[in-house]
């Protein structure tokens, strides 16, 4: 037997206490030649009930929108259940499997079976529950840190200048982080040095239940001659990043003062609905900041402003997105 569906089988062993039976599945010959080469199927009673695994060995793992529509596939072809099995898959791309209601078993880390009433985890793997979500400045000092490369620790004297938040704020903002075990720090000399708990990505998938929206409002205007000077956002940014089509009208990310300012200068500005309007203005809770690429958001706050749209296009491109993050 394969090792994977060996560890599958000591998997559910050890996890629900029972003995599982898996054989190969003769219905591949029914599936398109792209999913065969793929993909190795197996049939597997689990408590009385029949799965098709869907064996994923491939050194890249598709996105997982993606899966999904492969996992549709066979399930045409196929009356069981059909679950995605890989040896190892982030916890970023668990979430979204969970969100795309892909059924998934991960040996050794989880399942997600929801047919059968199964979401099972290591414990460890998510951090707990919180009722409070980040300050703008908090979520600000995290995505610098993640798109630094070079910085292996920080303070808020250094951070002050760059973000524009006073060391007081910047102050607390290492306290949150610090309390979710995101990071740590000591005392060197008068300076508070800031450093990640983890690696980056291990960072970013950690951090994902206190994370927020960074936009405040949405603004649809006529803005002619008088659009304001902003960063690109929305799914005009994703669409310089992946293959999203661009959208009809500019989206353009501003902070509160300047939205503010742009109002004073333009108190004429015409406020339209979505259909009329030719631009779409962002007001961000905290400073819209370009990172690598020129007149764009960075791709986290980016990524967080778009992750609910529920647009399969969209989410398609911000896995895509993700994938181009330089860890």
């Amino acid at each position: 037997m394969p090792i994977l569906e060996q560890e599958i089988l000591a998997y559910l062993h050890q996890t629900l206490g029972v003995s599982v039976r898996a054989a190969a599945w003769d219905g591949s010959a029914r599936l398109p030649a792209f999913l065969t080469g793929r993909y190795r199927f197996a049939m597997m009673d689990l408590m009385g009930r029949d799965l098709l695994l869907l064996l994923d060995e491939t050194p890249e793992q598709e996105p997982p929108a993606i899966i999904r529509k492969h996992v549709e596939q066979v399930r045409a072809k196929c009356t069981a259940p059909v679950v995605y099995v890989r040896e190892q898959v982030t916890a970023y791309n668990r979430k979204r499997l969970i969100e795309q209601r892909v059924p998934f078993i991960i040996p050794g880390n989880q399942m997600y079976l929801p047919e059968l009433g199964l979401d099972l985890r290591e414990y460890f793997r998510t951090p707990p529950p919180s009722k409070q979500r980040f300050r703008p400045a908090t979520q600000s000092v995290l995505i610098l840190l993640l798109l630094d490369q070079d910085a292996r620790e920080t303070t808020a004297a250094a951070l002050a200048p760059v973000l524009g938040y006073s060391t007081m704020t910047l102050s607390r903002a290492f306290d949150e982080l610090e309390s979710v075990e995101l990071a740590e720090s000591d005392a060197i000399g008068r300076e508070r040095v800031l450093r990640f708990s983890a690696q980056r990505p291990q960072t970013w998938e950690r951090a994902q239940p206190w994370l927020i929206d960074p936009v405040r409002a949405r603004h649809f205007v006529n803005i002619g001659t008088s659009e304001p000077a902003g960063l690109r956002a929305g799914q005009d940014a994703l669409a310089h990043c992946t293959n999203l089509a661009e959208p009809r009208k500019p989206v353009i990310a501003i902070g509160r003062k300047q939205w503010s300012s742009f109002r004073e200068v333009h108190p004429d500005v015409e406020l339209e609905d979505r259909e009329t309007a030719t631009a779409e203005i962002e007001v961000w809770k905290y400073e819209p900041r370009e990172y690598h690429v020129p007149g764009l958001v960075d791709p986290f706050s980016l990524y967080l402003s778009l992750q609910k749209t529920g647009d399969e296009r969209v989410e398609q491109a911000l896995d895509e997105l993700m994938q181009q993050i330089p860890w």
